[in-house]
């Protein structure tokens, strides 16, 4: 008897495994939304607190000390100015106090002329928005803040109108635009050094985690598909953006916040290192460009090669995990792989113009790919 009930022992316990993993399979996943959500909220929560902060002065001046009875403009301004990233907050300042003083500027010259009605209030945002766009250019033209904010203001002009308070929100929106740049740019500037450090690292630990996926599934005899490879520029080109946004954010911390005035020449000379890392990130795309392009008569990849891209890789993750600045012996062990890495390509003599015909032939083939018919989408999506 109990050995013709062991079977259907095992099998329950079987069953309940795959009951046990099919319930806790979805609960991990909510704990790691709930972990990840919970990391965002702490990495922002200092600049978090310093909107606030600015947002409550702004509105204590304007209302408080200037007697103004609803200074909305000053708290928004204040708020959304510095919002929750430390990144480019001198730019924001300037863009969202113009945009808003040329909403306001813009509304209280029409509203007169059109009345508060629905149409009015349509004409008024076309040219509010029309007028940031022509006068956007350069510094204000950058990101969609200027003419938003400019837009924003003129609705709420026109919607919450009282005769006579033009002037007095432009200085609301002043005032706001004020504490935001005493906050965020006098009292407690990012420090730019870490910003450019941590979009380096950023970059650096995308370019060593692709670059090893890929010298992996050489390895094992498969190239990633042509999604994969296509995804991996993409995400690198993103994180590029960013250490951009970190690099100029950085340049104009050491020089208009006074507290980072001493970090000039630091930064200055980390920004000609950032300028390097882009195009070692170019070149990154373009090896796995190369030896993961989808072409059968292609022979399999080098074992050396394979082997020298790991340890390629290996070297990016140096750099990406260790603490800064890098010590001599993580330079000096990172630039032997890189001298290693040029010796055994100088030996295989490798002709200039063969590579040049590979990067063409790379390039030949995405032409094809962007010109080519889009492919019928499944039957469940028509």
């Amino acid at each position: 008897m109990a050995g013709r009930l062991r079977p259907r022992g095992r099998a329950e316990v079987r069953a309940r495994r795959l009951r046990d993993h099919a319930v806790s399979r979805p609960a991990e996943a909510v704990v790691r939304a709930s972990s990840s959500a919970w990391r965002r909220v702490l990495d922002a929560l200092w600049p978090v607190a310093q909107s606030a902060l600015a947002a409550t002065l702004a509105w204590l001046i304007a209302h408080d000390v200037l007697g103004h009875p609803q200074p909305f403009f000053a708290p928004i301004a204040g708020a959304i100015s510095l919002s929750t990233s430390p990144i480019q907050r001198s730019r924001r300042i300037a863009q969202m106090v113009a945009g808003v003083l040329l909403g306001i500027g813009v509304a209280e010259l029409m509203q007169p002329l059109l009345g508060e009605s629905t149409a009015a209030l349509g004409l008024t945002v076309l040219v509010t928005m029309a007028v940031a766009l022509a006068a956007g250019a350069s510094f204000f033209g950058d990101g969609m803040m200027f003419p938003n904010q400019a837009a924003a203001s003129a609705v709420l002009v026109i919607t919450l109108h009282r005769h006579g308070t033009g002037a007095e929100r432009a200085v609301d929106a002043v005032i706001g635009g004020g504490c935001a740049l005493l906050i965020g740019v006098g009292l407690f500037p990012a420090d730019p050094l870490t910003l450019l450090r941590d979009a380096e690292r950023s970059v650096l630990s995308i370019l060593a985690e692709r670059l090893g996926h890929v010298g992996a599934e050489l390895s094992s005899g498969r190239r990633p598909d042509a999604g994969w490879t296509l995804s991996t520029g993409h995400e690198i080109h993103r994180r590029l953006g960013a250490l951009t946004r970190a690099r100029s954010t950085a340049r104009i911390n050491v020089r208009v916040a006074p507290r980072r005035w001493r970090r000039r020449r630091a930064v200055d000379a980390e920004n000609l290192r950032t300028a390097q890392l882009d195009l070692l990130a170019n070149a990154v795309i373009s090896l796995i460009r190369s030896v993961t392009r989808p072409d059968e008569a292609q022979a399999p990849p080098d074992p050396a090669l394979v082997s020298e891209i790991t340890v390629m890789a290996g070297a990016l993750r140096w750099l990406a995990e260790a603490e800064r600045p890098w010590s001599e012996t993580i330079l000096r062990e990172t630039e032997t792989v890189a001298r290693d890495a040029l010796t055994r390509a100088g030996a295989r003599g490798i002709d200039r113009a063969e590579v040049s015909a590979a990067i063409l032939r790379a390039v030949a083939g995405d032409l094809i790919a962007v010109l080519a018919p889009p492919p019928e989408p499944p039957m469940s999506e028509q």
